[in-house]
Parts: C-alpha cells; structure tokens; sequence
C-alpha cells in the first residue's frame, strides 16, 4: 500500500487502475504470475518515435531517436550538441 500511495503522489503519468493493479499483483494478491517489465523495450515497443517520452521528459526533445530511450548510450559530444549531461559532472 506505501508503494502505491507513493506512486500516485509522485509519478508523472499516473494511473490510478496500472498503478494499483500491478502492486496487488505483485503483492500476490492476485494468484497469477508476476511481470516484470524491461522499461527500456516497453518504451521501444510503445513509443516508437519517443513523443511519450519527450512529452514528460522536454530536457530530451533535442536527443535523435535512435537515442531518446536510452540517452545514457549518447557521447560526451552528442550530449553537448543535444544540451544534455547525464551522470556524473
């Protein structure tokens, strides 16, 4: 229930039914198997473009495609030329 409370205060794209249905999932609570999501091909697979992504993440809009889901696998000069920093520094 702290999970969820925290998840509906704190998510951007909240939603009320995703949220609390995959915690009583993986509660146990609901006698089925338990997902286990791999948020970067999610985020393949769905937002192909990645306008979802751009969307609640506007610091992305300049990172290329091939990129936007996962900007940590840019260059130092590519993040520069996008006028982003990600990790240290």
């Amino acid at each position: 229930r702290y999970g969820a409370d925290y998840f509906e205060e704190t998510l951007l794209d909240y939603d009320v039914h995703s949220n609390w249905g995959n915690w009583c999932s993986g509660a146990g609570m609901t006698g089925g198997r338990l997902n286990r999501f791999n948020i970067v091909k999610q985020s393949k697979d769905y937002d192909f473009g990645g306008d979802y992504v751009r969307l609640w993440c506007p610091e992305l809009r300049n990172v290329p495609d091939k990129f936007v889901h996962e900007p940590w696998k840019m260059s130092e000069p590519l993040m520069e030329e996008c006028g982003v920093k990600i990790g240290p520094g």
